[in-house]
């Protein structure tokens, strides 16, 4: 059994985090987890931020802090897997990424430009996966389902109301895929939500097919949400 967090933000690349890699994978490691996917902000706000420090790489900046959590991850027995969190100019929605290339968004300047339609494309010619994060939560608005993969259902970041059981609703009508992630920016959210799948997971090929087989169970903490489901 596995126990996997699938929405973690740290202070190398998301702004708004709160924790390093290291003291985020030391946390999730006495919490019982088996493994995150850190999706940081994937956005023209946090590209600008690294530019006025003197890094206009945004991408390679990006995916090398995942690697260097990789690493630390294994000092810890943590596995890490990369993931992020999409933002399109223009507009308020953000979008959980899994098993999207470095190189297929190295021009993030034109990712940026792009909306859930056409970037939903790219997710498919690249077998990545598009959710829709926290889709009921205020300042969100609905997108066409045939955009998305799926829909998370289950937020637990306690600092909002995401509107969870609407979310659920959702997505069931459209049948949209489900998934629950801590959201995790600080101390108070770690092991507040996550999947638990009975199949190994030990690469970003390993969950993307546990994603689209459906092949797990999302859990909540009791302060969140009191279920499995």
């Amino acid at each position: 059994m596995m126990k996997i967090d699938l929405h973690v933000h740290t202070s190398e690349i998301s702004r708004c985090a709160h924790l390093t890699a290291e003291e985020t994978i030391a946390r999730y490691r006495n919490a019982g987890y088996d493994a995150i996917v850190i999706t940081n902000h994937f956005n023209r706000s946090t590209a600008e931020y690294f530019a006025r420090q003197g890094i206009p790489d945004f991408t390679g900046c990006f995916f090398s802090a995942v690697r260097s959590a990789e690493e630390i991850g294994k000092k810890y027995g943590l596995t890490i897997f990369p993931g992020m969190e999409i933002l399109f100019d223009g507009s308020g929605n953000d979008y959980l990424v899994y098993g999207m290339p470095e190189s297929a968004v190295k021009d993030f300047d034109s990712v940026f430009r792009m909306g859930p339609a056409e970037f939903s494309k790219m997710a498919v010619s690249e077998k990545a996966l598009l959710y829709q994060a926290h889709p009921f939560r205020q300042g969100m608005t609905i997108v066409n389902p045939e955009y998305l993969f799926g829909m998370e259902v289950m937020n637990g970041n306690p600092r909002h109301d995401s509107r969870n059981d609407i979310a659920v609703q959702w997505a069931r009508k459209f049948h949209l895929h489900q998934i629950g992630g801590s959201d995790c920016h600080r101390i108070e959210d770690i092991g507040s939500a996550g999947i638990i799948t009975e199949q190994p997971v030990e690469s970003i090929e390993n969950l993307i097919q546990v994603l689209q087989d459906d092949a797990y169970k999302i859990f909540c903490s009791e302060s969140a949400q009191p279920e499995i489901f």
